[in-house]
Order: C-alpha cells, then structure tokens, then sequence
C-alpha cells in the first residue's frame, strides 16, 4: 500500500457505514422505489491506461462480479445496480463483493446510492464530490 493510500476497510467499517448510510436512505420519502447504486474499486496494483486497455485488464471480472449480484463496468472500475439499500442487502451484498474484487486485484472502497435528482448518500472510505446542482 502507498503512503498516501488510506487504509483499507474492513468488512465492520463497510458495514458500519452502510448501516449509517441505509438509515439516511430510509428518510428519503422522496426516493422510495429501487434507486442506481455504485460501487467503487481501486485497483492493488495500478496499470497505465494509457499503454493498457482498462476493459481488457478487467473484462474477465464481470462474470466473477454478475455472481456477486452487480453489473461491473472494467473500464470505470465501477459496479451497479438498482436496488433500495436495507441490512439485509448490505449483510449479503458487501462480503460477495469484497471477495470477488480480491480475487481479480482490486479493493472495494464502498458504495454510493444515485438517485438523479439528488446528492448521493455514501458508505464509502473517499468523499463524494459530486457537481449536481441539487
């Protein structure tokens, strides 16, 4: 890990803010119905994309990831869904994850729930800068 890299996560912290983040969802009246979900990943050791194809890197991953219940993007290392977030998803959904990134050579940094008009709620280990005007 580089020194200016935070600390990972671990699977309590994950779950910790997500149960925070799952009880600022449920305010939402707004937002009832299944909404985008995000999940973020970085990468243990970093290529250049300049000299090599993101996609190509990472396609063999979305297999792994479509078992773990996400659609995972390899050129934006993201993964998503659509879904309302409650502790029961965040119970099963986070463990198959987190493995399944270890497992192609990336760390889970957490998920953030998009609706489209509105600021995101995040449980992740990075703050959200988001340019929406809502």
């Amino acid at each position: 890990m580089d020194e200016a890299e935070p600390p990972r996560w671990t699977i309590a912290q994950h779950f910790a803010a997500g149960s925070i983040a799952i009880m600022q969802i449920a305010t939402d009246r707004a937002h009832c119905a299944r909404q985008p979900v995000c999940h973020h990943f970085y990468e243990v050791d970093p290529i250049d994309p300049r000299t090599v194809s993101m996609e190509a890197t990472y396609r063999h991953a979305v297999p792994l990831f479509a078992l773990a219940g996400v659609d995972f993007l390899p050129d934006r290392l993201e993964a998503w869904e659509t879904i309302k977030p409650e502790e029961e998803w965040l119970q099963a959904r986070i463990p198959a994850i987190v493995e399944a990134a270890e497992r192609v050579g990336l760390v889970y940094r957490g998920w953030t729930w998009e609706p489209r008009d509105r600021q995101p709620i995040a449980a992740a280990d990075f703050h959200i800068i988001n340019n929406r005007t809502v």
